[in-house]
C-alpha cells in the first residue's frame, strides 16, 4: 500500500529541461501533492535527500519483458537503475493476441529473437485470443516497475493467418480482421502497433510482418489514425522501404517511431517520425553457438548454430558442410551478419566452455596465423572449446565507441529523438540492457560535462512519456503520478555486468548490481530504499493514452 512520503532537502530536476531548484516533494498515495522548499513533515515517511538530486522516475522505452513479467516480477535490476515505467512489445514481437496451433511459433519468434530461454514459453502460463483479453490477465500481475506495451504485428498476423504468416500477403477478409484485432488492442490501452521488416526466425526465414504488402499497411495505419496519439513502430533494414512505410504512415496521420536499420542508419529525419536514440553506455555484445540471431546471413553456420544440439559437432567437422559455409561466409545474404568481414578483426574470441583456447584473441588474427579461411578456423575453435564457448563483438552494428559518442552527441540537439529505450529484458546471454540509459547521468552529466543533468532526466523522463502517452508521469508535479528517484551523481555508479543462474531450468543471464539509489518510488512506494531493493511490487501493466491531471 502507497503511504504518505516527504522527500526533505534535495535539488529537484523536475522533467521539463528546467534548472534544477531546492525543493522538497510531498506525496500520498500514488500521487504528488506538493513540491516546494522548507515543507512541513505532517507525519509521513521521511526520505532525506540532502545532497542528492530528486528527479521523476525514468522511462526504459525500449524492452522485451513480455513473458518474464510472468516469471520473474521484480525485473531485476531495473528498479535498482532507477527505472519506474517502460514500454514492451516492441520490434514486432508480442504474446497477445495469440491463437492455439500458432502459440508456440509466436512465442518463438519473441525468444529467438530477442535471445531469450525457450524455457520461458512454457514456465509460465499464457495465451489470450485478444490484445484486450492479455491486457485483463496481464495487469492484475504485481510487478516492481509499470509496464505499457504495443502490439505486435508478427502476433496479429499469425492469430490471423496460421502458418501461412509466413508464406504470402493476406487476403482481404484477413486483413479486416487484423485490423478489427489491433483496434480491440487500442482500446485497450496499447501504445500502438509494432512492426518488423527486419529479422528472421529460426529456419531463417523472414518474419511475418516482413510479408505485409501496402493494403495490409494502409488498414492497420488506418485503424492507428482513429486513436490519437497511437503510435507505428518500425525496424525495416532496406532504406527505400523504410522511406515508403514512412510516407504512408505520414500520409495517415500516423506517429512513427523509427529503430532505424539496427545499425544506427536511417536517421537523417523524415517528417512526422521519431527516432529511438543512443546515450546509452556501448556494449560489448557476448554470442554463443547454442542459438543465434546474428547467423542469418550465413545460411550454413545459422542452420548449425539454430539446430539440433547432437547434430553440431558432426556438422562442424563435416567436409561438406565446411565447404558450403565458406561459400556462404562469402556470398553472405542481406540479413544479420555477425561474420562480416570488415570486422572479423573485432570478432574476439572468449569464454571458453571447456577447451584449451585460444582466448582473447580475434578470429582474423587466428585464421591468418593458421592459414585458414575464417569460417574453417571458427569452426576449429568451437570443436576444441565446446558449443558453450562464446565470443564478443566490440562494436554494436557498425559503429565504434568514438562514432556512437559522435552520434550521440547530435542526436542530444535534436527534438525528433527519444532516449533511454535499452533493449532490457532481451539478450540475457549476450549483455544487460537493463539500467544501461544510467550512462546519460554518470558519462555524458557527471564524467564529460557535455551535457546538462537537467536535459538528461528530461531524456529519461518527461520526452519519452509525452511521445509514448504514458499517463500522469514524466514530471514532479502536483497531481501527477508518484514516481521519483532520489540520488547523487557522486553515489552512483554503471556496474559491470555480473552471471545469475535464476531462469527457468537453472540457466544463467547477465545482471547488474545496484547502482546505489537512495530511493525510487513507483506509484508512491519506495521500491528502493539505500541501494536495495524493498520486495514492494506497486506496478501494473497499465493502459496508454488516458487523460492526465491537469
Amino acid at each position: 500500500m502507497a503511504e504518505g512520503l516527504l522527500i526533505r532537502g534535495g535539488t529537484v530536476v523536475d522533467g521539463r529541461d528546467a534548472p534544477p531548484q531546492r525543493a522538497d516533494v510531498r506525496t500520498d498515495r500514488d500521487r504528488i501533492v506538493e513540491v516546494g522548499p522548507d515543507l512541513a513533515p505532517r507525519g509521513e515517511r521521511v526520505i532525506d535527500a540532502e545532497g542528492a538530486l530528486v528527479t521523476p522516475g525514468f522511462v526504459d522505452c525500449h524492452t522485451h519483458y513480455d513473458l518474464e513479467m510472468f516469471w520473474d516480477p521484480t525485473l531485476d535490476p531495473l528498479p535498482l537503475y532507477g527505472i519506474t515505467s517502460i514500454v514492451m512489445g516492441n520490434c514486432g514481437l508480442g504474446i497477445a493476441p495469440t491463437r492455439p496451433d500458432v502459440q508456440h511459433a509466436i512465442a518463438d519468434l519473441l525468444c529467438f529473437v530477442e535471445e531469450l530461454p525457450s524455457s520461458l514459453e512454457t514456465a509460465v502460463r499464457w495465451g489470450w485470443p485478444t490484445w484486450s483479453g492479455y491486457f485483463a490477465a496481464a495487469s492484475q500481475v504485481p510487478l516492481t516497475v509499470t509496464p505499457f506495451a504495443f502490439t505486435a504485428h508478427n502476433a496479429i498476423r499469425a492469430t490471423v493467418m496460421g502458418p501461412d504468416a509466413w508464406v504470402r500477403a493476406a487476403t482481404d477478409d484477413e486483413i479486416s480482421v487484423m485490423a478489427g484485432l489491433l483496434d480491440d488492442a487500442l482500446r485497450a490501452g496499447s501504445v500502438g502497433l509494432s512492426s518488423n521488416w527486419f529479422d528472421t526466425d529460426r529456419n531463417g526465414d523472414p518474419v511475418p510482418s516482413r510479408r505485409a504488402d501496402d493494403r495490409e499497411l494502409d488498414a492497420l495505419l488506418t485503424v492507428l489514425a482513429r486513436q490519437p496519439g497511437a503510435l507505428l513502430q518500425t525496424i525495416i533494414r532496406d532504406d527505400d522501404l523504410r522511406t515508403h512505410v514512412h510516407t504512408r504512415a505520414h500520409a495517415a496521420g500516423v506517429g512513427v517511431l523509427s529503430l532505424g536499420d539496427g545499425t544506427g542508419r536511417g536517421r537523417d529525419g523524415e517528417p512526422g517520425v521519431v527516432y529511438l536514440g543512443g546515450g546509452g553506455v556501448p556494449t560489448q555484445p557476448r554470442l554463443g553457438f547454442e542459438s543465434s540471431i546474428g547467423t542469418a546471413a550465413v545460411p550454413a553456420w545459422h542452420e548449425m548454430v539454430n539446430g539440433p544440439a547432437d547434430r553440431k559437432a558432426g556438422l562442424l567437422a563435416d567436409p561438406a558442410w565446411r565447404a558450403r559455409a565458406r561459400h556462404d561466409w562469402d556470398h553472405p545474404l542481406p540479413e544479420q551478419n555477425a561474420f562480416r568481414a570488415e570486422q572479423l578483426h573485432e570478432f574476439i574470441l572468449s569464454d571458453p566452455e571447456n577447451g584449451p583456447g585460444p582466448a582473447g584473441v580475434s578470429l582474423l588474427d587466428l585464421a591468418r596465423a593458421r592459414g585458414q579461411h575464417p569460417s574453417d578456423a571458427l569452426a576449429d575453435w568451437v570443436l576444441a572449446n565446446g558449443i558453450g564457448s562464446r565470443y564478443k563483438k566490440l562494436t554494436v552494428g557498425r559503429m565504434t565507441a568514438e562514432e556512437r559518442d559522435e552520434q550521440d552527441r547530435a542526436f542530444f540537439a535534436r527534438d525528433d529523438v527519444v532516449f533511454g529505450g535499452t533493449d532490457a529484458g532481451a539478450h540475457l546471454k549476450m549483455f544487460c540492457g537493463a539500467g544501461s540509459s544510467l550512462h546519460l547521468l554518470t558519462h555524458w552529466v557527471r564524467d564529460t560535462g557535455q551535457l546538462t543533468v537537467e536535459r538528461a532526466v528530461h531524456f529519461l523522463t518527461r520526452r519519452s512519456a509525452e511521445f509514448f502517452s504514458l499517463p500522469d508521469r514524466g514530471v514532479l508535479a502536483p497531481g501527477l503520478r508518484a514516481d521519483v528517484n532520489v540520488f547523487a551523481l557522486d553515489e552512483i555508479a554503471l556496474h559491470d555486468l555480473t552471471r545469475v543462474a535464476d531462469l527457468p531450468g537453472g540457466d544463467y543471464r547477465f545482471t547488474r548490481p545496484s547502482a546505489g539509489f537512495r530511493a525510487t518510488v513507483v506509484n508512491g512506494v519506495p521500491v528502493v530504499v539505500d541501494g536495495a531493493v524493498t520486495g514492494a511490487r506497486p506496478g501494473r501493466l497499465e493502459a496508454a493514452r488516458t487523460t492526465a491531471p491537469s
